[in-house]
């Protein structure tokens, strides 16, 4: 209804009240002239505000005035209290035109802070009827799903749900209206016009009538696409990174393990659902799984990546196995990295033993050589005392000690 056509219908109330109140009033109405005129004032100013309460309180006051006070059809006032009661009257049709004129104007400066942020907010908001048909969706949510607000309440929500997804989704809706449950949380897939897939995080909350019969879902939908397709790629660069990793909680349950991590320890995570199971099977000294609790527990506040710690551990087929191990904190989660250093170990090892075969030969060589070059002396001091040239050339070993024996 057109504020206009409103302000003609206030003005026209009370020529229809005062038409009715003519044909009640000899034998039904008389004397009470305001009778049908306070519900008349009321409603003219519910119907067109405050131009239409005001002008629907003076035409009644003038049709009382002039038709049912007496003297009849006359303007004439024989006493001052109805001169009195025709103010009081006037008085209170105003004050019901401001009182409605300031409910309007509240109300439709809420619906329009209601409107803006319906339609403004970053997150996809609709109202859903108890049977799933959509009542109300804003342009975002449009927008996520690829319909028109209109093609959307033409729909139940089931006809965009992913099918994998319905199921749960309808459990939590039975939940909701039969009381169980006022407010739920969900991740799920819709299915865009397109056809594509979009994940979203539905926030549901069921509003009841006075009476609390369920009336609708408010349904808050945001979209989590982009962290759906982070936390894939997350969980393809774990299984397939090359190092063998673990996540677990903050109380230490273990949550994930990768294909490289059952491979280094040929456990499962069914095996070892905690990190104080890890522990137990797979470090072998009492004091390797103290010092490894204290670290946890010190390391967990943190968020930078621990030094890497070299350990000898236990493995399910009973061999041991040397790895550098570092944790990780990620959010509420904390990533385990090991990797296996035992061949460079057992290489190194053998290394450190060559070199020890390589420094004893080399200082046997040197004593065999510092020998050969005092015999060569020898012979040389010999020649010279019998007069001969000495046969060896020894410049090179002047700065060499000499030895009196060989």
């Amino acid at each position: 209804m057109t504020p206009r056509l409103r302000l003609v219908l206030a003005l026209l109330l009370p020529i229809a009240a005062g038409g009715l109140q003519w044909l009640l009033w000899e034998n039904w109405i008389k004397p009470y002239v305001w009778f049908l005129f306070f519900p008349v004032a009321f409603f003219s100013a519910w119907l067109g505000g405050l131009a239409g309460g005001i002008g629907g309180t003076l035409i009644s006051a003038l049709l009382v005035w002039y038709v049912f006070i007496p003297l009849p059809f006359s303007f004439t006032l024989q006493r001052l209290s109805t001169a009195f009661s025709i103010m009081v009257f006037i008085g209170m049709g105003c004050l019901f035109s401001w009182f409605h004129d300031k409910l309007r104007r509240a109300l439709s400066f809420s619906e329009g802070r209601f409107e803006a942020t319906f339609e403004q907010v970053a997150v996809g908001i609709a109202l859903v009827a108890p049977n799933g048909r959509f009542l109300r969706v804003n342009l975002r949510l449009s927008t996520i799903v690829g319909y028109s607000p209109e093609e959307l309440m033409a729909r139940t929500f089931h006809d965009i749900t992913h099918p994998d997804d319905l199921d749960a989704n309808l459990a939590y809706v039975r939940r909701a209206l039969t009381g169980e449950i006022d407010t739920f949380a969900m991740e799920k897939r819709y299915i865009r016009k397109d056809g594509s897939i979009v994940w979203v995080k539905l926030t549901v909350a069921l509003s009841r009538k006075p009476g609390g019969a369920p009336d609708y879902f408010i349904v808050v939908i945001e979209d989590i696409s982009g962290r759906k397709r982070a936390e894939q790629r997350f969980r393809q660069l774990f299984e397939q990174a090359p190092v063998a990793l673990a996540t677990s909680d903050r109380e230490g349950n273990l949550l994930l393990i990768n294909e490289a991590f059952i491979d280094l320890f040929g456990y499962h995570v069914e095996e070892i659902p905690t990190v104080a199971h890890w522990r137990t099977r797979v470090l072998p000294d009492a004091g390797q799984r103290a010092a490894a609790e204290r670290d946890r527990s010190s390391l967990w506040p943190a968020e930078q990546p621990a030094e890497l710690v070299e350990q000898s551990v236990l493995c399910r087929d009973g061999s041991r196995k040397t790895v550098l191990l570092s944790r990780l904190r990620l959010g509420d989660e904390m990533m385990l990295a090991a990797i296996d250093i035992s061949q460079r170990k057992a290489a190194e090892i053998q290394l450190r033993e060559r070199n020890a075969e390589l420094e004893r030969f080399d200082r046997a060589s040197i004593d065999r050589e510092l020998q050969m070059i005092v015999l060569k002396r020898q012979v040389n001091e010999m020649a010279r005392e019998l007069g001969r040239e000495p046969p060896y050339d020894l410049s090179f070993a002047d700065t060499l000690p000499c030895r009196s024996e060989p």
